[in-house]
């Protein structure tokens, strides 16, 4: 896949920001093999993100959060050419995938999910079950206020005795009946594993963008374990932006160092961030050994 092409007059000579050019070419990065799993390592800033924006934008995946896409993204995005490995592909459709007229042909469950996704989800549940407690909070006041009438004419008032008759069988019943039901209450942090694992189902092409943002230690490895499963498969393929040790330590994962000009691909244990937080648990060591 291509990251990014050839210099463009507009964009040399535009004084504002004009992102994302220069940010992948800084990096030297313009070649990326995919793999089953690929991880685009880095700390912030380091352009990660980037990369897995532009991938998903020009592959046309599915996103549920609107991202910063900036004035020049669309042109930038003309300027890149992703290919699928086929043996079987004809001159006719090598010439019109380079000349960017590429069909994906990507399962249609393929999406890309970014840790705004998933804290607004979080968010969005909490506010939910907000909304119930004041649902039942006006049932509960207008159960109480219909107990309240005594006499009530059946003849005048049916829907009003209607309602008082519906109140005297059952309290609970009454003030069930007037909300909506309440979602479970979960962690946030179990509430983005069940949003990872309830997106991520169909076979397909699956961005995710430092999932670990949201994720306890054992739900990263909860969630790592479901997709080395996966991938194993082969139906699936995953493009992870993290700087966890746990999704960097995944069999056969194929790590790009963006924290290197040039980028290039390493082994997990010789990544400077995972190198100093094996440094630090080794200076502490001795606390372990304790137990």
């Amino acid at each position: 896949m291509y990251l990014e092409g050839g210099d463009d007059l507009r964009v040399k000579y535009y004084r504002g920001s004009f992102y994302p050019f220069k940010v992948l070419s800084y990096l030297e990065i313009t070649n990326v093999i995919i793999g089953n799993i690929t991880i685009f390592y880095g700390g912030n800033g380091c352009g990660k993100t980037t990369a897995l924006n532009v991938i998903a934008e020009k592959l046309g995946v599915r996103r549920e959060s609107l991202f910063n896409s900036a004035k020049f993204f669309p042109e930038y995005l003309t300027l890149c050419r992703f290919a699928v490995p086929d043996t079987r592909e004809t001159a006719d459709q090598r010439a019109r995938r380079f000349a960017g007229i590429q069909d994906t042909n990507l399962p249609t469950a393929s999406r890309i999910i970014t840790s705004d996704d998933v804290f607004d989800h979080c968010m969005s549940q909490r506010r939910f079950n907000t909304d119930i407690d004041r649902q039942r909070a006006d049932a509960e006041e207008r159960y109480n206020a219909v107990m309240s009438r005594s006499h009530i004419n059946p003849l005048e008032e049916y829907e009003a005795y209607k309602e008082r008759a519906e109140a005297m069988k059952s309290r609970s019943a009454f003030v069930r009946k007037r909300i909506c039901q309440e979602a479970d209450e979960h962690s946030n942090g179990e509430s983005a594993m069940l949003y990872f694992s309830e997106r991520i189902t169909d076979p397909g092409l699956y961005l995710l963008d430092e999932p670990e943002n949201s994720l306890s230690f054992e739900n990263q490895r909860t969630l790592a374990d479901m997709i080395e499963e996966l991938a194993a498969t082969g139906r699936y393929q995953f493009i992870i932006a993290s700087h966890s040790p746990v999704f960097l330590a995944m069999r056969d994962a194929l790590i790009y160092d963006f924290d290197h000009v040039p980028v290039k691909t390493r082994k997990w244990t010789d990544l400077d961030g995972v190198r100093e937080m094996f440094g630090f648990f080794k200076e502490y060591e001795h606390l372990f050994e304790e137990y």
